[in-house]
């Protein structure tokens, strides 16, 4: 994740990186393992965002946030046992070498 913040040899901070993510099609990006300690940096990215948003920089897309919410589960998941003995899962465990 640390490459995707580095642009024609400049390190971007994360809201940059993730500014130029979103205006270039991204519909979410990822802030990956910053929440150790005292979640400052999530909690600087998110203020970031916000002012970028503010200024410009970035605009919330409709079409991305329906994708994403399409992705959404429409149902209770199965319980990991029924899950396990499921045909297609077990057709997949013997595909295994």
């Amino acid at each position: 994740m640390e490459a995707a913040r580095r642009i024609n040899g400049s390190v971007l901070s994360y809201a940059e990186a993730a500014c130029a993510a979103l205006n270039a099609g991204c519909d979410m990006v990822l802030l990956c393992n910053q929440s150790v300690g005292d979640g400052k940096i999530v909690d600087d990215f998110l203020a970031d965002m916000q002012q970028a948003l503010e200024k410009g920089q970035w605009q919330a897309d409709e079409n991305s946030e329906a994708r994403r919410v399409a992705l959404l589960p429409e149902t209770l998941p199965q319980p990991w046992d029924e899950l396990m003995i499921q045909p297609a899962y077990m057709h997949a465990l013997d595909l295994l070498p």
